[in-house]
């Protein structure tokens, strides 16, 4: 599938003069992304899978619309190309959009991704786009089509709940796999609406369920917060996102330990 989505990429840039002879594929899960280099270019292109094992296409879209205006406002996300118009454009069965490329060269500061999460949000205060009330309808049609287990009945009934708090827009899955040195946020993709909290739980589950320093001092770079709230969105979260690999596990059958030893914890701490 990266391979027509790689096509994809490179023919659409080419159709705006932007040659790319050595496209290499930076990661090929949710979406595929391809560095089109010589360029410092990337194109974000939807797999092609059908929903839920692949994103429904208008994420790539929404992605598109919600990153440009954080980025407006100028908070620290990856910024849309400016070689050529970003998009959308459909190629081939994909959705291709165009990114600047931003080269890793450093870890990623968890004090300053943290405060520029702090930033993102207010950026997006205003954000008035449509999008989807927290996760629930996506984690409801992940759950629909898995074969009825105990597990998915865990997952479903814990992502389905409703956090109490003031809702707008959100990133939608905060961890800081999605943040780059600079601090650049990107990965928009899963934008909702939903108290801010919801972000901040993305950050909570790694830190309390990897241990991972770097996403506990995010969290507290980040400042104010409802902790109580933190701690309704948490499971909401994290139901969410092992649901998410229940339904990939037939492609990507290495997520099965992790996914048993997250799926025991969150019993052991939420059921």
């Amino acid at each position: 599938m990266s391979e027509s989505a790689v096509r994809a990429a490179v023919e659409v840039a080419e159709e705006h003069g932007l040659r790319s002879d050595d496209p290499r594929v930076l990661r090929d899960a949710w979406h595929v992304l391809v560095h089109l280099r010589p360029l410092p270019l990337v194109a974000r292109v939807s797999s092609g899978r059908p929903y839920p094992e692949g994103p429904p296409e208008e994420d790539v879209v929404r992605e598109l619309d919600v990153a440009s205006h954080a980025a407006r406002a100028g908070a620290p996300v990856v910024p849309p190309s400016g070689l050529l118009d970003p998009g959308p454009y459909r190629r081939g069965g994909h959705v291709v959009t165009f990114w600047q490329y931003v080269e890793p060269k450093r870890e990623v500061d968890p004090v300053a991704a943290g405060e520029g999460l702090r930033a993102i949000h207010e950026a997006l205060a205003d954000y008035e786009g449509e999008l989807p009330s927290l996760h629930t309808d996506d984690l409801a049609w992940i759950t629909d089509s898995l074969e009825p287990s105990a597990d998915v009945e865990l997952v479903r009934e814990l992502g389905l709940r409703q956090p109490a708090g003031r809702a707008q827009a959100l990133h939608g899955d905060a961890h800081l796999a999605n943040c780059l040195p600079g601090p650049l946020w990107h990965d928009f993709e899963t934008a909702c609406r939903g108290p801010l909290e919801l972000d901040l739980a993305a950050l909570a589950l790694s830190a309390r369920v990897r241990d991972d320093d770097a996403s506990r001092i995010a969290l507290e770079a980040y400042g104010d917060h409802d902790a109580a709230l933190l701690e309704e969105c948490l499971p909401v979260y994290a139901a969410w996102v092992y649901a998410s690999f229940m339904v990939a596990l037939p492609r990507r059958p290495e997520l099965g330990p992790v996914l048993d030893v997250r799926l025991a914890w969150l019993r052991a701490h939420h059921a």
